[in-house]
C-alpha cells in the first residue's frame, strides 16, 4: 500500500512539474517571438500578466467547482481542455489571440492548482500531508528551473513552434497520467446554508477571514510579498549595474533563488512539524527581508549568491506554510475554495509588487529597490510575528467549521 501511495504521489508531482516546465517554456518562446516581431514592452508585459490574472480573478469565482467536483476528474477535464488551448498557441501568430489563449491556460491553472492541493492528502498517509505538499512543490520548482533553459536552447536550435508543441505535449501527458491514476477525492457535502454560487464563493473568503491565525498569516504574507516581488524587476538592475556581473553571472544569481526553493522543498520543508508552521512563516519572512537587505547593502557577488539561495529557501517555506495551515484549519467541504481564495490574494500581492518594481528601480536604483524590498518584507513580517509565534492557540483547529456560514 505504501509503495502504491508513493507511486501515485510521484505520478501527480512529476506530471505537475512537467506541466510547469511547459508553461515556462511557452512564456520564454512567446516572449522571444514578440521581441523578434518588434512588439513594445507593454505587449510583453500583457503576455506575462495574462497568465497570472486569471488565478487572481477567475480562481475564487470558479472555486466552488473545485469543492463540488471529484478532484481527479476535474484535473483530467481541465488539462484535456488546456491541451487544446496550448495547441492553439502552436498555430496562431496573432498577438491578441495569443494573449487570450494564455489567459485561458491561466484560468485552467486556477482550477488545477487547488484541486491538486485537495488530492495530495488522499494519496499520502494522514500525517504525511506536509511531505506530500513539499514533494509537489519540489517537482513544480524543478520544472520552473528546467523550462526556461530548455526553451532557450530549443528556440536557438529549432523554432518557437517546436517549444509550443512540447508545451502542448506536457498538458496531454498530465491528462493521460490522471486518466490512469486510481486515486479519487470525492466532494464533501457542505453543512453550511449557502446554496447559491456566489454564496459558496463567499464561504471560501469567509472561512479564511474568520480564522484569526489564517487571517493574520495570509495578510502578513501578502503585505510582505508586495515588497518581496520588487525583486523580480529590481534584480536585473542590481546584478548588472551594482554588481557589474556578466550575462553568465546574472543567470547564476537568478538560478540561485530557484535552487534555494528546490533545496527547501526537498530537504527542509518536509521535516517541519505542523505545529511549527506559523512560526516558520514568521521566521521565513524575517529571513527573506534580511537576505534581500544585506545583499543590496553589501554588493559583493558571493554574498548576493548566498543571499539569493536564502531568499529561495524562505520563499518555499512561506508558500508551504500557508498551504499546510489551510489544510489543517479549514473544513474539508470548503477547503478548495480556501486554497483558491488564498492563492488569489497572494498572486494579487505578487502582481502589485512586480508593478512597483519598475518605478522603485528607476527612482532608487537596483540596490536601493532591493533595500526597500528587504526592509518592507522585514517590517511586514515583524508586525505579525507575535501572533504567528503564538501559533494556533488563539483558536481551536476544529472551531472554524462554523465559520463557513460567514459568507452568507
Amino acid at each position: 500500500m505504501l509503495r502504491h501511495r508513493n507511486a501515485a504521489l510521484l505520478v501527480v508531482a512529476a506530471s505537475y512539474g512537467l506541466s510547469s516546465m511547459g508553461d515556462q517554456m511557452a512564456i520564454v518562446a512567446l516572449t522571444l517571438r514578440l521581441h523578434g516581431q518588434g512588439q513594445p514592452g507593454v505587449v510583453v508585459s500583457a503576455l506575462v500578466i495574462a497568465g497570472v490574472v486569471p488565478v487572481v480573478v477567475v480562481g475564487p469565482l470558479a472555486a466552488p467547482l473545485v469543492d463540488r467536483m471529484e478532484s481527479r476528474r476535474l484535473v483530467l477535464i481541465v488539462t484535456a481542455l488546456q491541451t487544446l488551448v496550448a495547441a492553439g498557441l502552436v498555430i496562431t501568430d496573432q498577438v491578441a489571440v495569443t494573449i487570450v489563449l494564455l489567459a485561458l491556460l491561466g484560468a485552467g491553472l486556477a482550477l488545477v492548482s487547488p484541486a491538486l492541493q485537495l488530492l495530495v492528502p488522499q494519496i499520502v498517509e494522514g500525517d504525511q500531508t506536509a511531505q506530500g505538499y513539499a514533494r509537489l512543490e519540489a517537482f513544480r520548482t524543478g520544472g520552473n528551473v528546467a523550462g526556461p533553459a530548455l526553451a532557450g536552447l530549443l528556440v536557438a536550435s529549432t523554432d518557437d513552434r517546436v517549444v509550443l508543441l512540447l508545451n502542448t505535449v506536457t498538458f496531454a501527458a498530465m491528462a493521460m497520467a490522471f486518466l490512469l491514476l486510481p486515486i479519487r477525492r470525492e466532494s464533501v457535502p457542505s453543512t453550511g446554508s449557502s446554496t447559491g454560487w456566489l454564496g459558496q464563493v463567499r464561504e471560501g473568503v469567509g472561512v479564511l477571514a474568520g480564522d484569526r491565525l489564517l487571517r493574520t498569516a495570509i495578510g502578513a504574507l501578502a503585505c510582505a510579498i508586495v515588497f518581496t516581488a520588487i525583486l523580480s524587476v529590481a534584480r536585473v538592475f542590481f546584478i548588472r549595474d551594482d554588481l557589474h556581473a556578466s550575462d553568465v553571472g546574472y543567470g547564476w544569481l537568478v538560478t540561485a533563488h530557484t535552487v534555494g526553493m528546490l533545496l527547501s522543498s526537498l530537504l527542509l520543508a518536509p521535516r517541519i512539524p505542523l505545529a511549527w508552521q506559523s512560526r516558520v512563516l514568521a521566521g521565513a519572512g524575517i529571513l527573506m527581508g534580511i537576505a534581500l537587505f544585506v545583499s543590496a547593502t553589501v554588493p559583493v557577488y558571493a554574498i548576493a549568491l548566498f543571499a539569493f539561495v536564502l531568499t529561495g529557501i524562505a520563499n518555499s517555506l512561506q508558500g508551504l506554510a500557508i498551504r499546510n495551515l489551510i489544510h489543517d484549519r479549514v473544513p474539508a467541504e470548503v477547503r478548495g475554495r480556501a486554497f483558491a481564495s488564498s492563492g488569489a490574494v497572494l498572486n494579487g500581492a505578487n502582481l502589485t509588487g512586480t508593478a512597483l518594481g519598475g518605478p522603485a528601480s528607476g527612482v532608487l536604483g537596483g540596490a536601493g529597490a532591493l533595500q526597500l524590498a528587504g526592509m518592507g518584507t522585514l517590517l511586514a513580517t515583524l508586525a505579525a510575528a507575535p501572533a504567528l509565534v503564538k501559533g494556533p492557540g488563539a483558536m481551536a483547529v476544529g472551531e472554524n467549521r462554523t465559520l463557513q456560514e460567514a459568507g452568507d
